[in-house]
């Protein structure tokens, strides 16, 4: 057998063109173009397969470097990876990074996830369904609580109630007129009105409370130490279920305007109450009045002064347990704020009375 000899393009025999040598690669393997088209529909992103070589040489790429002018470069036509990211020299691509070829619409951004809209934006609102016989919306009647000071004065039942707590307070020497001094840290005061019910409803009275605006004060220059201790309760269950063990009796008891004995050690100025204003000048505080921030305090400072002149011993353990010892009788007082529990040995009122008198006397108690 002979040698088979590669016929050239200098023996007379023209080279296959590029167009030339794709249709007859196309030709010669009809299953592999039938399996490409059959990738390509079903991964449109998936690299599509380099059709396999012709039996002729690769058709060679035109140099334009001798086309461009003097003194520029041919630009470099970028190269995109089949994921849209662009091929770096060494052949790595940079993933987002994407450039269209030349005539084909340019990639546009994915939207952002929009956020929820409430039920507020879209102006959907329901109303709040009360279970325990709150009554929402209410017509103010004439036993109604008042909502401005016009609206008080205005009513006879609001008015007297308002006389009788400006009383109360000039008996108790709350204040005292001072006039206005420059620099000095002056607090309002405004009236606080509610309706005291019986049990079936009815209405028990009026009451109207003069109350200062204590968020106005200034630490260091009005107020200092604010802490009252008061009864643990453990405690409470402590005294109350040796009471029910010995068989002691029990006493609850109650102070009127508890706040209003404070004595106060720092210098207070307040405006006038409103409705009562006589001049201009303004009250120096030398009791508490409710609303300011050392009125616990005070207050439990002078109780506990008149506990201990009578006889009786703070417990160690609890401050606000109040212990008085003598021969057989045993007195137990427990302090929370204004409400006060009692505990003797004896049922003898004789023996323990006279104390619930000077208390009575001094701190205005309800026995």
């Amino acid at each position: 057998m002979g040698e088979l000899i590669q016929p050239t393009a200098g023996d007379g025999f023209e080279a296959d063109s590029p167009a030339t040598s794709g249709v007859r690669s196309q030709a010669d393997s009809p299953a592999a173009a039938a399996t490409t088209g059959a990738r390509s529909q079903a991964d449109p992103d998936a690299p599509v397969a380099a059709p396999p070589a012709s039996r002729s040489s690769p058709p060679r790429v035109p140099d334009t470097s001798a086309c461009a002018p003097a003194g520029s470069s041919a630009p470099a036509s970028p190269r995109s990876s089949s994921r849209g990211g662009e091929i770096e020299p060494d052949g790595s691509s940079v993933p987002g990074l994407s450039v269209a070829p030349p005539g084909s619409p340019t990639a546009t951004p994915s939207p952002e996830p929009q956020r929820p809209t409430t039920r507020s934006q879209r102006g959907i609102v329901k109303p709040k369904k009360f279970t325990d016989g709150t009554i929402r919306y209410g017509n103010l009647c004439s036993t109604g609580e008042p909502q401005s000071l016009q609206e008080a004065l205005g009513d006879s039942n609001w008015k007297k109630a308002m006389d009788e707590e400006y009383s109360a307070l000039l008996r108790n020497n709350t204040w005292h007129l001072v006039p206005v001094k420059q620099g000095m840290n002056l607090i309002d005061c405004k009236w606080v009105f509610k309706i005291k019910k019986k049990a079936d409803g009815s209405i028990e009275r009026y009451k109207a409370r003069l109350v200062a605006k204590g968020y106005k004060q200034q630490y260091g220059i009005d107020y200092e130490d604010t802490f009252s201790p008061v009864v643990k309760i453990a405690t409470v269950r402590l005294v109350l279920s040796m009471a029910v063990a010995r068989g002691w009796c029990l006493r609850q008891l109650d102070v009127q305007n508890a706040f209003l004995h404070g004595v106060l050690e720092e210098e207070v100025y307040m405006k006038q109450p409103p409705g009562f204003e006589e001049s201009n000048l303004v009250c120096k505080l030398d009791k508490a009045i409710y609303g300011l921030k050392q009125a616990p305090r005070a207050w439990y400072s002078r109780l506990s002064t008149k506990l201990i002149s009578l006889g009786f011993k703070a417990s160690k353990s609890d401050t606000s347990l109040f212990i008085y010892q003598k021969e057989a009788v045993s007195i137990y007082m427990l302090i929370y704020v204004d409400d006060i529990i009692v505990t003797a040995s004896s049922e003898e009122k004789k023996l323990f009375q006279p104390y619930f008198v000077i208390l009575r006397e001094n701190l205005l108690l309800k026995i």
